[in-house]
């Protein structure tokens, strides 16, 4: 197995015209910078980040560096060259595409998570990435079963975005790979905003998968790998859909009761230091 390096992209803008719950209750003007058990969102991203021996260099997609050099170790890692920046766009695609153009495809293959993401831990991001380069995958996704989370977190159906499949029910992990150029074409799921487990927004995946693809994904008509395997049709590309044994994986900081839910096992696990 070929060893590669994948330079990340930390989505971290906010969403034009939203306003976000988590950093509107802590007077944040970004839900990145609000802290969770005493330290900010993205820098437990980043951390995590640098930890895993898979990750080189990052990009962090905002719309003004000074958002996030407003943190300290934001500002020490780029200024070790560790991390840089790219402008964010109106939308996550858009700013997807501007990213990985700005680094160009030298910089391939891509991992692509959010600054949200901050009860993901290394152990998490090497695991997604190692799989990703055992398959040989262009583009891939996580994604953890349903009953690994209830198993673990009786009760956290509403936190996690739930997709029902002929082989059970799939949480996404919000993680992501891009490892080719032709795969690049797969920013374009992201053209409805993401949060593939939002009923009102799945019909947004039919200009881009086609209907028939559609219509077996929506109804459950398809297994997971079936699922990766559609994809790869849709797109012409090696799609990998990579199962995650972290219950902890597909729950982010998206509203509050998802942030009070991920600090109180912080809290648990770190102690308190809020």
């Amino acid at each position: 197995m070929t060893e590669r390096v994948y330079t990340a992209i930390v989505l971290a803008a906010q969403r034009p015209g939203v306003t976000n719950q988590v950093a509107e209750t802590f007077g944040q003007s970004h839900k990145c910078l609000v802290p969770i058990n005493g330290r900010p969102m993205l820098e437990r991203v980043l951390e995590n980040l640098v930890k895993a021996p898979e990750v080189g260099n990052i990009i962090v997609s905002i719309e003004d560096p000074e958002i996030a050099l407003k943190l300290p170790y934001v500002k020490a890692l780029e200024d070790a060259g560790t991390l840089s920046f790219a402008q964010s766009e109106r939308t996550l695609a858009d700013s997807l595409a501007a990213a990985m153009d700005q680094a160009g495809n030298d910089a391939m293959p891509f991992f692509i998570t959010a600054a949200d993401n901050c009860f993901h831990t290394d152990e998490i991001v090497s695991f997604f990435l190692q799989g990703v380069t055992k398959t040989g995958a262009d583009a891939a996704w996580a994604m953890a079963r349903d009953e690994l989370i209830q198993r673990t977190y009786p009760g956290t159906g509403k936190i996690t975005g739930r997709h029902k499949l002929r082989d059970g029910i799939w949480s996404n992990c919000n993680i992501y790979a891009i490892c080719s150029p032709d795969a690049k074409l797969t920013v374009e799921m992201f053209r409805g905003g993401g949060q593939f487990g939002n009923n009102k927004k799945k019909k947004a995946l039919i200009p881009v998968v086609g209907l028939w693809s559609f219509f077996l994904y929506r109804y459950g008509l398809v297994t997971l790998e079936g699922l990766a395997k559609q994809a790869s049709k849709v797109f012409k590309i090696n799609a990998q859909a990579i199962e995650m044994p972290f219950a902890d994986a597909p729950i982010d900081a998206d509203d509050m009761p998802s942030f009070n839910f991920i600090e109180a096992h912080l809290k648990e696990r770190e102690g308190d230091k809020g």
